[in-house]
């Protein structure tokens, strides 16, 4: 009799533990597909660029990298860039900003802005995955990345000023 009562008692137990690892991973998946949204989705701003000659470019959606970590990070780990998509860093004042390729698997064009928004410098086709520094001679307080071949499609040069839509964050 006492083993009977085992076996439906372990049995009972059996059912309760699969019912409980079932509903555990249905959680898990939940959370997975609705719960798990990228927390580090950066803010986007709308840019264009006006050609000394008065000529607006199409409109850019860029990412802002504004904290230390996310300009870090920039555009690490890519394996594409939308044609109209980039990244722009700031920094908190002006100065000779410089960059690498490190774990960037993209080929970029580097804009190099100064504190009132005009095109300083630009690096062309930077190859990716190198960990050569990457400057222009004019201090710069904002890079914007993009997709190699980029600025010569619009034929961006020096002296281009930059419109940004939008807010953009606090520079950490």
């Amino acid at each position: 009799m006492q083993r009977g009562a085992a076996l439906l008692f372990s049995a009972s137990l059996l059912r309760r533990v699969h019912l409980c690892v079932r509903s555990v991973t249905t959680l898990l998946l939940l959370a997975l597909l609705f719960g798990c949204r990228s927390s580090t989705a950066l803010p986007t701003v709308d840019l264009t660029f006006t050609s000394p000659a008065g000529v607006v470019s199409e409109r850019f959606v860029m990412e802002v990298a504004a904290t230390p970590a996310e300009r870090g990070k920039g555009l690490m780990f890519r394996k594409s860039l939308g044609v109209s998509e980039g990244m722009i860093f700031l920094f908190d004042q002006q100065r000779r900003q410089s960059f690498w390729m490190k774990n960037t698997f993209i080929s970029l064009d580097m804009v190099f802005v100064s504190s009132d928004w005009k095109v300083v410098g630009i690096l062309r086709d930077v190859p990716p995955l190198t960990q050569d520094p990457r400057f222009v001679s004019a201090p710069s307080q904002y890079v914007l990345e993009f997709a190699a071949g980029t600025a010569g499609r619009i034929g961006l040069t020096e002296g281009a000023s930059v419109s940004i839509a939008g807010s953009l964050p606090p520079v950490q």
